[in-house]
Order: structure tokens, then sequence, then C-alpha cells
């Protein structure tokens, strides 16, 4: 049973319908992948970090928050890690990648970005009604004066413009204003952990995107969470285009067993 409105149930739903009844429906959960269990690393170094600062207004040296994201990432999978069929033979090396572009992502964090973050509230939980038949419900990760930020792990830089398409920013800053009654500037911080073609590390890097959202913004969301709505309602939920880049076995965790890809049960994930 659905009670609220998540930004990632939400994102889920308008990109393959099946995936969501699997996952929030059926309660079929896929364990993460390596690129989610980089940016799991990643957050939780940012908890121990802001949570301490609030009270020190100091950041914790690089040494911490590498532990920290190194427990992050690992505890990410302690109930198993997807890994596509073809994969599995690298396993070992995957995870130690992923594992290594964690604290990478950890040490661009603390050069670009922790300095500058003055926290109100880290991983504060909310919960409000905006008038619709469920709530809206999430977690943002860093509230600062007039400002959420939001931290990203990428294996590449960012499409120009890319935060214009997100859901997130604008859940998060019709949230935000409605508990606090100001409009925040929402602000992506995108680590960038590249690797070559022989898949071994190469450069780090970091970027952000910022949007001011406008009663436009909020309307659109808000047109689409209707929808979302009436889907749950009426119980259809239509599969995703097969050429879009999420209905691939890289990403979907689903697709072995998926009905729309013509595929039989899976005897396991990983």
């Amino acid at each position: 049973m659905i009670e609220a409105i998540h930004q990632s149930m939400l994102n889920m739903a308008l990109r393959c319908g099946e995936q969501f009844r699997r996952r929030y429906l059926e309660n079929e959960v896929i364990p993460p992948g390596i690129a989610a269990g980089r940016g799991t690393g990643l957050h939780h170094a940012n908890k121990v970090n802001l949570r301490q600062k609030i009270m020190t207004g100091v950041d914790l040296p690089i040494g911490d928050l590498k532990d920290a994201a190194r427990d992050g990432f690992i505890n990410s999978f302690k109930n198993g890690v997807y890994i596509p069929k073809d994969k599995l033979p690298e396993k070992e090396k995957l995870i130690n990648d992923g594992l290594e572009d964690s604290i990478r992502c950890t040490e661009v964090y603390l050069e670009n970005i922790a300095p500058e973050i003055k926290p109100k509230a880290v991983e504060e939980p909310f919960k409000i009604d905006i008038g619709l038949e469920l709530p809206l419900a999430g977690t943002i990760d860093i509230e600062q004066e007039s400002k959420v930020d939001d931290l990203k792990t990428s294996a590449k830089k960012w499409a120009e413009g890319q935060i214009e398409k997100e859901i997130q920013p604008v859940l998060y800053s019709l949230a935000h204003e409605k508990i606090t009654s100001k409009r925040p500037l929402f602000k992506y911080h995108i680590m960038i952990a590249r690797r070559g073609k022989d898949g071994n590390a190469t450069s780090a890097g970091y970027d952000s995107q910022s949007i001011m959202c406008t009663d436009d913004h909020y309307s659109a969301l808000i047109s689409k969470m209707v929808v979302f709505i009436e889907m749950i309602k009426k119980g259809v939920f239509p599969p995703a285009n097969p050429s879009s880049w999420w209905c691939d076995k890289s990403w979907c965790g689903y697709f072995y067993t998926c009905p729309f890809r013509g595929n039989g049960n899976q005897k396991k994930w990983i």
C-alpha cells in the first residue's frame, strides 16, 4: 500500500510502471547496484560530517570521511548487490572499483563542497499535505538558510541543464517552501569519478547545477503526481519504452524476469 509520494517512486513509476509495481506494490526488492553503493557511501560521509558540523562549525578530516564512506558503501550491500549475469565473473573487481570511486567522490566533496556548507539540517525527513489524495514524503540531504543542497555521484559530467529535467529539485523545493514559507534555491553538487576504457580510475572532478523553481515547475510536478495517483487507483502500470537506456540489464534488476522483455523467471540476481 502506498501511503505517500516519494520522489524516488514517482521517478520510477514515470520511467517504468512495471518496475514500480514490482518494487513498491509486490515488495520485490532488488539489491542495489554498484553505482547506488557509490552514492550511498558519499551520502553517509556527508551525514557523519555535517551532523557534527552543526555543533562544531568545522569539517572532519579526510581520513574520518573516507572511513565513513567505506562504511556506508559496504553497509549498502548488506542484503546483496545487483550485478548483471554477464558481469558476475568481475564481481569482486566491480565492488572494489565502486568503493574506490565512492572514496574518490568523498575527497572531491571535502575539497569542493563541504567548506561552503553551513547546515541547518541534515537528512531531515518530511511528510506534508499539499491537498492531493496522498501526502509528499522524503528526506532532504542538506538544508541551509533558504537553500536546499543535494549530492550526486556520476561517472561523467552531467549534460548542461539536466537539473531542469529532474523531479527531485521541484519536489524538495515544494516541500521546503511548504514547511518554511520560503522558496529555496536548489543546488545539485555532482562528484565525478571517471574511468578509462580499460576500466581503470582516471580523473575525479566536481560540477554543480542550480535551479530556483517557479509556480510552473510546481504545477507540472502536481500534474505528474495526479497521474501517478490514477495509475495506483486503476492498477495500470505501463512498461518502459524498450529503447530507453534504463530498460537494460545493466540498470534494471527486473530485466531478466520482465515479461515485457520476453524473459522468464530468473534463479538468482547475484
